[in-house]
């Protein structure tokens, strides 16, 4: 018993000590400093506001009184060192808003079985496609070239979908500016643009008085008085048609297992490779010059066409599903095709190139973006373009869709014209289907020029690929790493890289044992993240060892005798390039890593202009005004690509959103106490100059939705956004810093 009496004295003194020490001090006021006179530019659109007094005081969402944190503060919780003028507390959490229906707030919530089942889902869909309402009207018979009629299951009522339409955005149809036509129609959100549309104008004004669509016609609305108007494509000798556009015949070739790859087969063969791929009974061979096969018999004209830019900008492909990079969405209205002629083909026996004759991409010294899912599409890598990028890649393509004519797949090969130095990224983790999609990418695209590199991703850290055997989980069989190389290697008329990390698990790195040996595998250039796949995005990336690894593979290079082996290896660094600084620190070969060019990822999402800064060599302090340029840049380029019809409207919309919430993470130059600061730094609870900088720092989607808003025009009312990337995000309680922003209109959605 006196043991026991002991234990307890001892515990309940040991725990008064903690809650002495864990208390927190009693908070110390502060005086406020007084805040610098706002600098207006004359670019940024908003008036500037001030930005706090010396009387000015601020208090906790808990009501007790607040304090700006110092420099030495703010660096030890690992945020960036804003000045002290310009930080704030953080807001309250956002509440709910109690139910509209009293009554759904009296019943509690909804039961799940009396939702609406499947069948009346189904019957609810139907209809709507049928009234004209939303994105139903019929696509074929919008361009006038439907021939279904009234079985076709679209809505060919065009007057019910115009009065039922969200209104015209401010300016003129991209289309029409550029090429003189639009794919769209009345379906476009420029339509009253168009040049025919003055009958449509007419019919409405015959129409009984609806304010609604009276505003949409004249475009005089206030529901889109803050929309902004954005730039028009420049018009040059000849419109910038995108390249690598998938046919729809090479579709229904794939899907039908009617496409052959003897090149593939053969070379499957020599490296031991058993496979089960089966053949239909007409399968042929499909090709350009380079291919084995015999491309004189009867249906070779069809198998080997490769459709103009040109043309094929007009043709209606299959419907994205869950965002595809199409603009023209599906052509189920029974639009008629026309053939393209195919090219002229060379004539000759195929002699395989050897590395020494495939054409070469110099790596040194380009500033290579790098290829980012959801957020490196074909409008942001224009814009990265015009900043300054050398280099560009498509997004992640998988192996097997590819394979299997998914048009949503083949949509993220696609090229614009102003990319002058393009790659396409594919990801598979067997030999078969890698040396397939290989054969097949270069048959259509390496062979006509829309390709200069294909990269095979080796370090991708998504469950969803790794568990399929792909992406970083190689790391743990390279034998299996070597076996896909050699396999896509000699098929491909272009250089072919790797992308991988430095191990799978953060105590066995085994880069430095692989890449040495990538030169005789037949890689020209191999990218190496210095995380490991079980390190994901945490902690800063190991530059030294990615220099170890460069210098293990230009000691090993040149040693190899095989005829497929790369002359030279050049490794490229990836990983927390921020700027200049960085950049310059890790090419340097004198005490640098000396690699040959740095991949920049997360640096180019949250400020594109890091490709301005290192080639120009300064810290930009770009203004919120110029930053709102480089999104309207964006909307433009995306109306472009994915279409100026509501479809292409929500896609821009939502691939506008998933930049935002990387883009959010910028601190202006301007408002830090300290210059550089690293990409691991996190933006702390500010307000910026403006309330258009303040409302770019926002972390809540309502706020990205208002910018959209403002370029797009307001959303539909059953609009929800949730960014697909969560790892963006660096804390859920640091919440937007536009509730100090008062000037935005409100959006519904």
């Amino acid at each position: 018993a006196r043991t026991r009496h002991r234990t307890r004295v001892r515990l309940a003194t040991t725990l008064r000590t903690r809650e002495t020490r864990l208390a927190p001090p009693p908070p110390r006021p502060h005086p406020v400093p007084p805040s610098p006179r706002p600098r207006r530019s004359s670019r940024d659109p908003i008036a500037p506001k001030a930005q706090g007094t010396m009387t000015e005081t601020f208090t906790n969402p808990d009501g007790t009184p607040w304090t700006p944190p110092t420099r030495e503060a703010l660096e030890s919780y690992g945020n960036a060192p804003v000045k002290r003028e310009y930080l704030r507390p953080l807001p309250p959490l956002p509440v709910e808003p109690p139910p509209s229906d009293p009554a759904a707030a009296k019943d509690g919530p909804v039961d799940p079985g009396a939702q609406k089942s499947r069948r009346q889902l189904a019957r609810e869909k139907k209809a709507k496609m049928r009234s004209g309402v939303g994105e139903s009207l019929c696509n074929a018979f919008a361009k006038g070239i439907c021939t279904f009629g009234e079985k076709c299951r679209f809505s060919h009522d065009a007057a019910a979908y115009l009065r039922n339409k969200q209104e015209d955005l401010p300016g003129l149809c991209p289309f029409v500016h550029a090429k003189g036509a639009c794919p769209h129609g009345v379906m476009c959100r420029f339509y009253y643009t168009h040049p025919d549309a003055a009958a449509a104008k007419a019919d409405d004004a015959e129409a009984p008085k609806d304010p609604d669509a009276s505003a949409s016609a004249t475009g005089k609305s206030s529901f889109l008085s803050g929309v902004l108007e954005l730039p028009l494509p420049v018009v040059g000798k000849k419109y910038a048609e995108e390249l690598n556009l998938f046919s729809p015949e090479l579709k229904m070739l794939l899907r039908k297992g009617k496409v052959r790859f003897e090149r593939s087969d053969a070379r499957l063969q020599e490296l031991g490779v058993k496979t089960k791929w089966r053949y239909s009974a007409d399968a042929e061979t499909r090709g350009a010059p380079n291919s084995n096969a015999d491309a004189s018999g009867p249906d070779a004209s069809v198998a080997n066409e490769h459709p103009k830019p040109a043309d094929a900008f007009l043709e209606a492909l299959d419907s994205n599903h869950g965002g595809s990079q199409d603009p023209r969405g599906d052509d189920d209205g029974g639009g008629k095709r026309v053939r393209k002629n195919a090219a002229a083909e060379a004539e000759g026996v195929d002699v395989r190139l050897r590395a020494a004759e495939k054409k070469d991409v110099d790596f040194n010294g380009k500033l290579y973006l790098a290829p980012l899912t959801t957020v490196g599409n074909l409008p942001f890598r224009r814009v990265c373009k015009g900043l300054g990028a050398d280099i560009t890649c498509g997004e992640m393509a998988l192996c097997t869709n590819l394979l299997q004519g998914q048009p949503a797949e083949w949509a993220l090969l696609r090229r614009h014209p102003s990319e002058d130095v393009f790659g396409a990224q594919i990801c598979g983790g067997y030999p078969d289907a890698v040396s397939r999609c290989a054969q097949l990418i270069d048959d259509e695209f390496v062979q006509t020029g829309g390709i200069d590199f294909v990269d095979i991703n080796m370090g991708c850290p998504i469950d969803l690929i790794c568990n399929k055997g792909a992406g970083s989980v190689m790391l743990q069989k390279p034998d299996r790493m070597e076996l896909v190389a050699r396999a896509a290697a000699p098929l491909l008329s272009c250089p072919l890289t790797l992308k991988t990390r430095v191990g799978y698990y953060d105590n066995k790195r085994v880069a430095h044992e692989i890449i040495p040996k990538m030169a005789g595998w037949g890689v020209r250039a191999v990218t190496l993240h210095g995380r490991s796949r079980q390190q994901r995005y945490s902690r800063l990336a190991d530059w030294k060892y990615i220099g170890e690894c460069a210098a293990a593979a230009n000691a090993a290079c040149g040693k190899t005798r095989d005829e497929n082996a790369s002359e030279h290896l050049s490794v490229i660094g990836n990983g927390d390039v921020f700027g200049f600084r960085d950049y310059d620190a890790h090419v340097n070969a004198n005490g640098g890593a000396g690699v040959a060019t740095c991949m920049i990822a997360r640096g180019a999402l949250i400020k594109p202009w890091v490709f301005t800064e290192i080639k120009e060599r300064r810290d930009w302090d770009i203004s919120s005004g110029e930053r709102m340029d480089l999104l309207k840049q964006f909307a433009s380029y995306g109306l472009e690509h994915w279409g100026a019809d509501a479809r292409g409207v929500a896609n821009t919309r939502r691939f506008l959103l998933e930049w935002l919430s990387f883009l959010h993470r910028y601190v202006p130059v301007g408002l830090l106490e300290r210059v550089p600061v690293g990409i691991h730094e996190r933006p702390p609870s500010y307000v910026g100059r403006n309330d258009l900088e303040t409302l770019m720092a926002s972390t809540q989607a309502t706020d990205w939705v208002k910018i959209t808003s403002m370029l797009l025009g307001p959303p539909p009312d059953d609009f929800h956004f949730k960014p697909k990337h969560k790892s963006n995000a660096y804390a859920a309680a640091s919440e937007g810093a536009a509730a100090h922003a008062d000037w935005a209109p409100d959006v519904q959605g």
